[in-house]
C-alpha cells in the first residue's frame, strides 16, 4: 500500500503509541506443571538477553485488578450489590448466630431497621458466591496456562519499529533456537514451540520462497530439456538460458538499489521474467539455425538475426516493457513495483541477449568442432507444408464466438473473500503451537486500535461504541471495547462507587466476632482508596498507556466478525476505522483495514492496470507498424486472450485474488511478443511471402517460448500457498488461450492484409 494511505498512516501514528502491534509466543507442554514453568522460566531469561526484546511475560501481575475488583464494576451493579447484601445481611447474621448457639435466632438490627430470622431461606448460591469471594486472598498472579496447567505461553513483544521480514524472521529464529535447546537440556520431556503473528508471517513467506525455489529449478530443468529436444542441440540450453540468467542478475541488482527488495507479488517475476526474457533466447536462436540450415554463413546468420529478429525483439520489449511501466501510474505499490521491476527486467535481459548471446555463438562456432547446429538437422523448416489450421481462415467466427462467451461469463468473476485460502498450509509445529496458544488465551480475535489525547475523549469514545454496539442490530461487528477506564475509572465516578463501597465497609465491621476470618478477607477488597494511572501494573501500563509514556491513551475495538473474509472485514471496516465523535474525525488502526483498503484499491487498479497495458501497448504498435490494420493484427490474439481467460474463470468459478491479479496485464505484455514476432517476419519476407511457412517458423518458435512460459508458471499449481496455486492456474489457462488464438488468428489476419492493395501497407520503423 503506499504509504499515503489513510489506513497505513493510521497504523504508523499508533505504533509510535503502542509499540510493537504483534507478539512471539513460546509454548511448552509437558506432564508435570512444575516441569512447564521451568521451562518457560528458562525461556524468559534466555530470550531477554536479545536486543530485539521489549519485555517477556509468562504471567501477569493481578492483585491489583482483583483487590480493587469493587471500584472496576459499574455504579448500577455496585447498587444492586449493595442491596443483595443489605437484604441478606440480617438473616446471614442470624444464621451465624444460630450456628453459635445451637438454636434458631430472630435479630433485630434497630438502627437499619432490620429483621432477619435464622430459618428465613437465602439464595444461597448467591451468597455463597460473595462469601467465597470474600474469603479468599487477592491473587497476585495469574500464569498463562491452561486450567490443567500443563501448557503454558511464553509472550514475547519485540521493540517498535522492528517490522521488516528479515527481522521477523530474525526473532523467529532466536526464539526457535532457545526452544529446541531447552527441549534437549530437557531430556524431551517438554514438548514445545513457537506461535504468534510474527511466526505466521515468517512461515508463509518460508512456504512462498520454498515454493519459488522449486518452481524455479523444476522449470529451469524442464525448459532446457524442452529447449534441447525442440532444437534437437544440447548446446543451444546454455546459449538461451545464460545470458537470460546475465540480465535477471542485472535486474535483480537494480531493484536493490532502487526499491530495496522484493515483496510478496514481486518476488513472483523472477518467474515472469524468466518467461519474457527466454522469448528473446528462443526467437534468436530458432532464426539463427534457420539461416544457417538455408547455407548461410555464422557470421552472416548472426546478422540476420540482430538486423531481423532483433528489430521485432526491440519492438517486443519496447512494447512490453512500456506496458509494464504504465503499472507505475496505479496507486497500489505492490502493481506500481511489479511495473518498475518487470519493465526494467525486459530492457535489461534484451541488453543481455543481444550483447552476450551473439558473442557466446561467435565462440562455440569457432570452438566445437560441428558447431552450434546438429549437422544431422538440415532441413528447412520454412519449406514444410502449410497445415489445415493456417489454411482455412476462421478469424472472423473465433472473435465473434469469443465475445460472446465473453460477454455471458466475465460478469460472473468472483472476487476471493477468504484471505485464508490464499495463505499456504502452515508447518505442523506451528499449528500445534497456535493450537496450543488458543487454548490458553481462547480464539485470538483481531482488533482496531485507537489513540486518543485525553480522558475525557477516552470517555466520548467508550460511550460512542457502547451506544452502537447496542443499537447496531443489522449488521453489528464489534464485540466489545476496551481501554484504561475499565481499571481507572474518572474521579467522580471512583468517588461515588467509593462511598457506596464505604457503607459496605461499614456493614462488614459487624462481622467482627461472627467471622473473623470472612471479616479480614473482606477488608482486602473493601480498605480501598481512590487510584490513578501509576497504580496500575507494568502489563496494562504498556497495553493502555503506550510504549512511549507519552500523555495518551490506547482504546481497543474487538471485532465479532472474521477477519479473513474481506466482505466481513469490511463491515468492520466501515463501523470501526473512521467515525466522528463530539465533532472530531477519529481513525483507528489495523492490519485487516489495510487489506480492505488494498482489496479496493487493487479492484480498482486490475481494471486500471489492464487499460493502461493495453493503450499503451496498442499505442507503441501502431507507432512502430503506422499501420491500424497491423495494430490490430498483433493485439487481438492477446486482448481477446484475457477475455476468454476472463469468462473461463467466470465459468469455472476460478475467482480472481490479491496475487492472480498481476497474470491479467501480464497476459498482454508477454504474449504480445509472439504477435510481434510474426508479424515483423511477415513483412521482412514480404507480404506475398508463404503465411504458413511463417507459422513453421516464427510462429513454431512461438510455440517453444510459450510452453516454457507455462512450464515456468506450472509448477506453482502444485504450490503449498493457495495464492500461488491460483496464479499457476490463471496463466497456464492465459498463456494457453492467447497461443492458441496466435495460431487461429494471426494466419487469417495476415491472409487479410495480402488480399488488400499496396497502397494500404507500412513498414516498421526500424526496419
Amino acid at each position: 500500500m503506499p504509504e499515503s494511505a489513510r489506513s497505513v498512516q493510521s497504523l504508523n501514528t499508533v505504533l509510535e503509541k503502542s509499540g510493537s502491534f504483534a507478539s512471539i509466543q513460546i509454548v511448552a507442554q509437558s506432564e508435570d506443571p512444575k516441569t512447564t514453568h521451568e521451562f518457560l522460566k528458562k525461556a524468559k531469561s534466555q530470550i531477554d538477553s536479545h536486543d530485539w526484546v521489549a519485555y517477556s511475560q509468562y504471567s501477569e501481575d493481578v492483585e491489583f485488578l482483583t483487590r480493587h475488583r469493587l471500584l472496576m464494576l459499574e455504579t448500577e451493579e455496585l447498587e444492586a450489590l449493595e442491596q443483595d447484601i443489605k437484604d441478606a445481611y440480617p438473616v446471614f447474621l442470624a444464621q451465624k448466630l444460630a450456628e453459635a448457639v445451637g438454636t434458631d435466632v430472630t435479630l433485630s438490627i434497630r438502627d437499619q431497621n432490620a429483621i432477619g430470622s435464622s430459618t428465613t431461606e437465602l439464595d444461597q448460591h448467591r451468597i455463597n458466591d460473595l462469601t467465597e469471594s470474600l474469603s479468599n486472598p487477592p491473587a497476585k498472579e495469574r500464569f498463562f496456562t491452561t486450567e490443567d496447567e500443563l501448557t503454558g505461553v511464553l509472550v514475547i513483544w519485540p521493540k517498535n519499529g522492528l517490522d521488516s521480514l528479515g527481522e521477523a524472521k530474525h526473532m523467529v529464529g532466536d526464539a526457535r533456537v532457545i526452544t529446541e535447546k531447552l527441549i534437549v537440556e530437557g531430556g524431551g520431556k517438554v514438548k514445545a514451540g513457537v506461535a504468534g503473528r510474527i511466526a505466521n508471517k515468517v512461515a508463509q513467506f518460508d512456504a512462498v520462497t520454498g515454493d519459488l525455489k522449486l518452481s524455479l529449478i523444476s522449470a529451469i530443468s524442464l525448459i532446457a530439456l524442452l529447449i534441447g529436444l525442440f532444437n534437437r542441440s544440447l548446446i543451444s540450453v546454455p546459449i538461451i538460458i545464460l545470458p537470460l540468467g546475465i540480465g535477471l542478475i542485472w535486474t535483480l541488482g537494480l531493484t536493490s538499489l532502487v526499491i530495496g527488495g522484493l515483496n510478496l507479488i514481486t518476488v513472483f517475476l523472477v518467474l515472469i521474467l524468466f518467461g519474457l526474457g527466454i522469448d528473446f533466447g528462443i526467437h534468436n536462436f530458432s532464426r539463427y539455425i534457420e539461416e544457417r540450415r538455408n547455407g548461410a554463413g555464422a557470421a552472416d546468420a548472426i546478422a540476420v538475426v540482430v538486423s531481423h529478429t532483433g528489430v521485432a525483439s526491440l519492438i517486443a520489449a519496447l512494447t512490453t516493457s512500456a506496458a509494464f511501466f504504465a503499472l507505475m501510474l496505479t496507486q497500489f505499490r505492490a502493481f506500481s513495483e511489479f511495473g518498475f521491476i518487470a519493465g526494467a527486467g525486459v530492457i535489461l535481459i534484451f541488453a543481455a541477449m543481444y550483447s552476450v548471446q551473439p558473442a557466446m555463438i561467435v565462440v562455440l562456432e569457432r570452438f566445437l568442432p560441428q558447431g552450434v547446429i546438429a549437422p544431422w538437422a538440415n532441413e528447412n523448416i520454412a519449406a514444410e507444408n502449410p497445415s489445415a489450421a493456417t489454411a482455412r481462415n476462421y478469424a472472423l467466427p473465433i472473435v465473434l464466438l469469443s465475445l460472446v462467451f465473453a460477454a455471458a461469463f466475465v460478469p460472473r468473476v468472483s472476487f476471493e473473500r477468504n484471505f485464508k485460502n490464499l495463505e499456504a498450509r502452515q508447518p505442523s509445529s506451528l499449528v500445534w503451537a497456535t493450537m496450543e496458544t488458543d487454548r490458553v488465551f481462547g480464539s485470538s480475535h483481531d482488533r482496531a486500535l485507537l489513540a486518543v489525547d485525553t480522558l475525557t475523549e477516552l470517555s466520548a469514545v467508550t460511550e460512542y461504541f457502547d451506544e452502537k454496539i447496542l443499537t447496531d442490530l443489522r449488521t453489528p461487528t464489534i464485540e466489545k471495547t476496551s481501554s484504561v477506564l475499565e481499571f481507572i475509572p474518572l474521579q467522580d465516578l471512583q468517588l461515588k462507587r467509593l462511598a457506596i463501597i464505604d457503607r459496605l465497609n461499614e456493614r462488614a465491621e459487624s462481622l467482627r466476632g461472627v467471622d473473623d476470618a470472612l471479616y479480614e478477607s473482606a477488608m482486602n477488597y473493601l480498605d480501598i482508596d481512590t487510584i490513578d494511572m501509576g497504580d496500575l501494573p507494568e502489563a496494562l501500563r504498556r497495553a493502555y498507556l503506550g510504549a512511549d509514556r507519552e500523555p495518551g491513551y490506547l482504546f481497543y475495538i474487538y471485532n465479532s466478525v472474521s477477519m479473513d473474509d474481506s466482505a466481513l472485514a469490511k463491515q468492520f471496516y466501515d463501523d470501526a476505522a473512521s467515525f466522528e465523535v463530539s465533532g472530531k474525525r477519529y481513525f483507528s488502526a489495523s492490519e485487516g483495514f489495510i487489506f480492505v483498503e488494498m482489496i479496493a484499491l487493487m479492484k480498482a487498479d486490475a481494471l486500471k492496470a489492464i487499460v493502461l497495458v493495453s493503450i499503451v501497448t496498442a499505442f507503441l504498435a501502431l507507432l512502430f507498424t503506422r499501420r491500424i490494420a497491423a495494430a490490430v493484427i498483433i493485439l487481438t490474439p492477446p486482448l481477446l486472450g484475457v477475455l476468454v481467460t476472463l469468462g473461463i474463470m467466470g465459468a469455472v468459478g476460478l475467482p480472481l485474488s490479491i496475487m492472480n491479479m498481476v497474470i491479467l496485464p501480464s497476459l498482454i505484455g508477454i504474449t504480445v511478443d509472439n504477435s510481434i514476432h510474426i508479424y515483423h517476419r511477415f513483412k521482412t519476407d514480404g507480404e506475398h511471402y508463404s503465411i504458413a511457412a511463417i507459422m513453421r517458423s516464427t510462429g513454431r518458435a512461438a510455440v517453444l517460448t510459450t510452453l516454457t512460459t507455462l512450464i515456468g508458471f506450472g509448477g506453482l499449481v502444485t504450490a503449498s500457498m493457495g495464492g500461488l496455486q491460483s496464479m499457476g492456474m490463471l496463466a497456464i489457462i492465459g498463456f494457453s488461450i492467447c497461443l492458441i488464438f496466435t495460431w487461429l488468428l494471426i494466419p487469417g489476419l495476415l491472409r487479410f492484409l495480402q488480399t488488400k492493395p499496396r497502397s494500404i501497407g507500412g513498414s516498421l520503423v526500424c526496419h
